[in-house]
């Protein structure tokens, strides 16, 4: 089944931005290629420390750092508070929401990591196939279980073990280290703050994420009541 995913920025001088993503049937990809990469992308510079790439052997940029350079050059514009309006085209589902140009860019930089190609991502790629745009708290923490139990199936299918819930907040928090090195790639390449703040945003996500599951996944039990009878 093929489907593709759009984000349409209407910034505030008027001018506008397009990315699309495109689903094969296997997972998601970027449809821009950078034809040259910026220093800042390079594997070696700021590279995380548990990235199974190694200098050398691996590939020169950083899948990750590729990936969202395809988006910072473009909002240096913007200012994070800034108004801007967002029209999320998945199929024939239109969604416009107005909202800061932080949790915007936050929303879309969030999509294009699931997609990167880093291995440590890569979990998030169901989530990405169902994307919900500038999504709550609830709604994330409701769809990362969702996708996670989803997986143990699969899991047990293919003769593995299923893996215990703590096994998604250890995911997270590699996702906490990818975050905090992408701001080290990016904190002296970039005049405005506004893809900074929207990583900030995505890692107070994953940083939270072990509160959010330990203290609101119970306020989700009584929707599941015809399970428990």
């Amino acid at each position: 089944m093929s489907a593709t995913l759009a984000y349409h920025f209407t910034l505030p001088s008027g001018s506008e931005l397009n990315y699309e993503f495109e689903f094969d049937g296997e997972r998601y990809v970027l449809q821009r290629e950078h034809t040259t990469p910026p220093p800042w992308t390079e594997l070696a510079f700021q590279q995380c420390s548990h990235c199974p790439f190694q200098t050398g052997s691996g590939p020169k940029f950083c899948p990750a750092a590729l990936q969202l350079s395809l988006v910072v050059d473009d909002v240096e514009e913007l200012l994070s508070f800034d108004k801007i309006t967002v029209q999320i085209r998945y199929g024939d589902r239109i969604n416009t929401i107005e909202t800061s140009a932080q949790e915007a860019i936050g929303s879309l930089l969030g999509l294009i990591l699931a997609c990167s190609g880093c291995p440590h991502t890569e979990f998030l790629l169901p989530m990405a196939r169902f994307h919900q745009p500038i999504a709550t708290t609830e709604e994330t923490l409701f769809r990362a279980c969702g996708s996670f139990l989803l997986a143990q199936h699969f899991r047990m299918q293919h003769g593995h073990s299923p893996e215990p819930l703590d096994a998604l907040l250890t995911r997270y928090q590699n996702l906490e280290t990818i975050n905090r090195s992408m701001i080290k790639r990016l904190k002296n390449q970039l005049e405005s703050d506004t893809c900074l703040n929207a990583i900030v945003i995505l890692d107070n996500y994953a940083k939270l994420f072990p509160h959010f599951l330990n203290k609101s996944i119970d306020q989700l039990k009584p929707l599941y009541a015809a399970y428990l009878m």
